[in-house]
């Protein structure tokens, strides 16, 4: 169990954090909803450990808000930053007299991973719960996920706290603003613990006088006055008529809030928010500009390193190969960053080479694209080769660089930071942001960067499996025909000597529909296929596919459904071709499927319905006329089975064309196997 001086850190972070007892919030409801699903476990909550009681700011699966602090299994888990699991909860000596264990809801199985804050301090868990024992526990990838959720939980935490501290300091600028000359002294020192300077400038001399605060923001030492153009100076030439101008500051009108970049001598580039008022004369002449302002830098950087893994996170849904997947990770990892270059590197560890992949480069930067040694520009191979983290904030300066400085200069790197990435102890991946002028590096975009790393790592594992599938598709599509030729060859040579070649023909089209049906498949990865391929596919094999009119949408099947149907249109179109409207030159055939409910959900819904029933219908036009057949061949027989093979099968022989309905159920006939 924790001391008590863990006790007091952790009631004073959730003091801080003013979250104990407020409403829900959908998303640390998703959170556990995510939880419950990968663990596949009823019960998972996001739970906070105060002094007599844990509550829960997310539930699922169990009804209280909150439970005794002594029936609290969390509580057990805070003091270590790793997963705590007891498969079952009635032989560990820790929890077998707890009542949730000997009474309703009977628990026997949990795990949990702490919530630990920034500073190291764990304020509850992220747990799941089961009514039966686990005696495998969690998988390693459910256990991955879960302590993955509880880090996102962390991250909500912080951006709540973050959140509460700038509304806080929003409401201190505004008093600051407009109380600055009659309480001086006191706003000086709520500058100081807020990060927020002011300045009050005087129109006619254009002389702007800053508070101490205000220089330190600016970079520049600390003076009461300085002149107004040596101040707008430092903001970049983009951003240079954002603030104000001469004209805009006499006449009044330049903007109250407003956003702009400064470029300083040993941080770069930094981002200023700045909140202003206009001091008028009595004759509502504008004669002073006094305001605030605050560098948010780092809160606008967490905003888009936050918006950056969203992106990236569709982004590598949708590319297909790693040199596109590497560039496309890259320009939001520079984006995010403001980076000058950004890219990643698949490493050779033997012979010390990385081999650059497609980089993200700002206008007028080089690519770095090809083959590179690590000792040519310095020796931090051998701190990545250890699994550091290499972060070099000058390489003239750096002992690691500076021999090598020139080089890497000449390339526009004078900043750079190197993430080794590594899959099953290997040095594999080196993910890279450079920099062509200062840069100060923070802990939170050191994390962004591995985290960037990490997600590309395993965006270019499913690349390589689904590329390893595809040879491997390919293969036992090859050995499959391979063996339908064969049993064709065999069949062929035995049935020699048949003097009636129609069902040796048709025997031998029935295995190339099988084939057909095998092409389907492997095309779509073996998840089936739509029913409008399977019946285009048939038509255009006979060659007739304007003779076909399709009303339907796009329903897929499952494998074993596909092959069953495409041989079910080859019956079809065969027996057209032979006795029916497509054996008369004006004879056309009409398809049309259609999805029905026995509760009449909505049609989007088609394919989480369990009731939903699918219809087939074949209708034969403009052909000769109709007889019903007297005898039934293998082919009546088999179109009789329907699309299951359990039956379902309406024929009709009307005198305008034959008329075939088909009837199953959509999730059986969608089923893998």
């Amino acid at each position: 169990m924790a001391s008590e001086r863990d006790d007091a850190r952790r009631l004073e972070a959730l003091a801080l954090y003013d979250i104990m007892d407020t409403d829900p919030e959908p998303e640390f409801d998703d959170i556990v909803l995510l939880a419950s699903e990968i663990c596949d476990t009823p019960v998972s909550l996001v739970s906070l450990v105060a002094t007599d009681r844990q509550w829960f700011k997310a539930r699922i699966g169990f009804e209280p808000c909150q439970t005794p602090i002594e029936q609290s299994v969390c509580a057990h888990s805070l003091t270590s930053t790793d997963l705590l699991i007891i498969t079952d909860l009635t032989a560990d000596e820790r929890t077998r007299d707890n009542r949730l264990v000997t009474h309703e809801p009977h628990i026997r199985f949990y795990a949990g991973a702490p919530l630990v804050m920034p500073d190291g301090v764990a304020v509850g868990t992220l747990c799941v719960i089961d009514t039966v024992a686990r005696p495998q526990g969690l998988t390693v990838k459910q256990q991955k996920s879960l302590t993955a959720l509880a880090r996102q939980v962390v991250v909500l935490l912080e951006m709540r706290r973050i959140s509460n501290r700038k509304d806080d300091l929003f409401r201190r600028q505004k008093r600051i603003s407009s109380e600055v000359r009659a309480i001086a002294a006191s706003s000086i020192a709520a500058q100081e613990a807020g990060g927020i300077g002011t300045f009050d400038i005087d129109i006619d001399s254009g002389i702007i006088k800053l508070s101490a605060e205000a220089c330190r923001i600016f970079r520049l030492p600390v003076k009461d006055e300085y002149p107004t153009d040596m101040i707008y100076d430092i903001v970049i030439s983009d951003d240079r008529e954002l603030p104000s101008t001469l004209s805009s500051r006499i006449s009044g009108e330049a903007p109250q809030e407003v956003e702009y970049r400064i470029r300083t001598p040993h941080e770069g580039v930094r981002r200023i928010a700045r909140r202003a008022s206009f001091i008028l004369d009595p004759e509502g002449k504008a004669v002073r500009m006094v305001g605030t302002i605050q560098d948010v830098t780092e809160q606008r950087r967490a905003e888009a390193r936050m918006a950056a893994l969203v992106q990236l996170g569709d982004s590598l849904r949708d590319v297909d190969d790693v040199p596109q997947t590497a560039f496309r990770a890259a320009e939001i990892l520079a984006g995010a960053l403001g980076a000058t270059r950004a890219g990643f590197g698949i490493v050779n560890r033997m012979d010390e080479t990385v081999m650059m992949q497609p980089d993200w480069r700002a206008p007028g930067v080089s690519t770095l694209e090809g083959l590179h040694r690590f000792r040519d520009y310095g020796s931090f191979i051998d701190d990545l080769a250890r699994g550091e983290t290499v972060l070099i904030g000058d390489v003239t300066q750096d002992l690691r660089t500076r021999d090598n400085a020139q080089r890497l200069l000449d390339m526009g790197i004078r900043v750079l930071v190197n993430v080794p990435i590594f899959d099953k102890g290997r040095f594999t991946l080196v993910v890279f942001a450079h920099y062509d002028e200062p840069h100060a590096w923070t802990v939170a975009e050191v994390d962004f960067v591995r985290s960037v790393g990490d997600r590309l790592q395993a965006a270019i594992a499913r690349l390589s499996a689904e590329m390893e599938q595809d040879i491997l598709n390919r293969e036992l599509s090859h050995r499959l025909k391979n063996t339908l030729s064969v049993v064709q060859a065999i069949a062929s040579q035995t049935l020699k000597g048949v003097t009636d070649r129609v069902p040796v023909e048709a025997f031998e089209k029935r295995l190339q529909t099988l084939s057909s049906a095998h092409d389907i498949l492997i095309h779509q990865n073996w998840t089936g296929a739509t029913m409008e391929d399977i019946v285009r596919e048939t038509l255009d094999r006979i060659g007739m596919p304007d003779r076909l009119d399709i009303i339907g949408r796009g329903v897929m099947l499952g494998p074993k459904a596909t092959q069953n149907a495409m041989l079910l249109m080859h019956e079809l179109a065969t027996n057209a071709l032979k006795y029916g409207a497509l054996s008369s030159e004006a004879g056309r055939v009409a398809v049309e499927w259609s999805v029905t409910h026995h509760q009449a959900q909505p049609e989007d819904e088609v394919s989480d319905v369990a009731d939903a029933e699918f219809a087939f219908v074949w209708r034969e036009i403009g052909g000769p006329e109709v007889i019903a057949p007297e005898r039934r061949g293998f082919g009546s027989r088999l179109i009789r089975m329907g699309m299951l093979g359990t039956g379902g099968v309406d024929i009709r022989y009307p005198s305008s064309g034959i008329v075939v309905t088909m009837r199953a159920s959509l999730p059986d006939l969608q089923q893998a196997g």
